[in-house]
This record gives C-alpha cells, sequence and structure tokens, in this order.
C-alpha cells in the first residue's frame, strides 16, 4: 500500500484569530518530512519563538504539544484554542486561528473556516 502524499506545509503562513481582535500570527514552517520547526512571532514584535510540531501519518494534521492542526489542503490549516488568553491577562476564552498563505489564501481564511466550522457540524 501506498504511503500518502504529505502536504507541503513549508513556507510562510499568517494567523487569523477567530472571534477576537489579535495580532496576526507570523508562522515560517520548515519541514523535513514529518517534522516541522515553526518560527512563530506576533505580527506587531520581533521576538520569535521557535516549536517543534509532528505530522501525522495520513498528512492531515500536526500536533503542537497538547494543540492538534487541522490542515484544511495546501493554503489553510486550523488550530483550535490556539490563541490563549494568556495574551489577555488570564481572562476570557481561548480562541481559534487559522492560518493561511499570505496573499488570496488569506482574504479568503475566514471563508474557509467557516466552511471548515459546517463541515464539522460545529456551531
Amino acid at each position: 500500500m501506498a504511503q500518502p502524499k504529505l502536504p507541503t506545509l513549508a513556507g510562510q503562513w499568517v494567523g487569523l484569530t477567530i472571534g477576537h481582535s489579535m495580532p496576526a500570527h507570523l508562522w515560517q514552517i520548515t519541514q523535513q518530512g514529518f517534522t516541522l520547526a515553526i518560527a512563530t512571532r506576533w505580527e506587531h514584535t520581533s521576538a520569535v519563538t521557535m516549536l517543534r510540531a509532528r505530522l501525522s501519518a495520513e498528512g492531515t494534521a500536526f500536533s503542537i504539544g497538547p494543540f492538534r492542526a487541522v490542515v484544511l489542503g495546501p493554503q489553510h490549516f486550523v488550530v483550535p484554542g490556539w490563541d490563549t488568553n494568556d495574551a489577555r491577562g488570564g481572562r476570557g476564552p481561548h480562541f481559534d486561528v487559522i492560518f493561511a498563505r499570505p496573499g488570496i489564501a488569506e482574504l479568503a481564511a475566514p471563508t474557509r473556516y467557516r466552511h471548515y466550522r459546517a463541515e464539522q457540524a460545529l456551531p
């Protein structure tokens, strides 16, 4: 049986927090097989944090610590609950973040997120 083709996640990504006004999440992903190295920062800062992630065997998701990102295709992925309330003094809920390639995909991200929610039958 052939292995599924892994998605290519390497490159730049822009994350939009859903349901709360926050600066963009800017990610630069380097990929080696199933391993992802992510340089992440907020759009209004220059401080970079390095993260490691592991792509699932099917290539449909990846794990970053306790978070599970859902790959929606070559232009988008969602990290449910990624925008935690630590940036808001510990108050309020966690928010989903949809990531998109810069450009047209970035503009389409809110619509793609709504489709994702509808596909999952989530409110």
